[in-house]
């Protein structure tokens, strides 16, 4: 009788732990399911986002002139036209901040990012985007922060 409830015992032991592991796996399954969605819905709001702010100069012909001779130099616009210009790249800087945060916690992967490392280095080195970066760069992390000086140079 004794052995007959030991090896009831050893299999409900078995089954148990077997049910641990299955309950285990399904939990790791579910959090994988629940990051590559959280991946792909932070890809999809931060492209969101940057067709919004280029499309906002795209159909503003004013603003894209504003942009334009902001580009070439910034003490060339007028108080108005600086804010419009600074008000625009900060946006977009502030883009850029949000997806190396992404990238950090690895909700972007390397290859979803690398574009927009390639776009932050190709705006923030030049004389304006730098101009702007080094007036505004302490309002932002600053872990983004060494991110930029070192990936970009500035």
């Amino acid at each position: 009788m004794e052995s007959s409830e030991n090896t009831k015992s050893k299999w409900a032991a078995y089954f148990g732990g077997v049910t641990v592991v299955a309950s285990l796996l399904l939990v790791a399954w579910e959090i994988r399911q629940n990051t590559v969605a959280l991946s792909a819905q932070a890809l999809q709001d931060l492209n969101a986002m940057a067709n919004e702010i280029l499309l906002t100069a795209a159909q503003n012909d004013q603003l894209s002139a504003v942009l334009e001779k902001g580009d070439d130099d910034l003490s060339s616009l007028s108080d108005a036209e600086y804010r419009q210009y600074w008000s625009y790249s900060y946006g977009l800087i502030n883009g850029i901040d949000a997806a190396y945060g992404f990238y950090q916690k690895g909700i972007l992967s390397e290859d979803d990012f690398s574009g927009w490392r390639t776009y932050a280095c190709e705006y923030l080195g030049t004389s304006s985007g730098r101009t702007i970066w080094e007036k505004d760069k302490a309002s932002f992390g600053d872990d983004f922060g060494m991110f930029v000086e070192d990936e970009c140079d500035i």
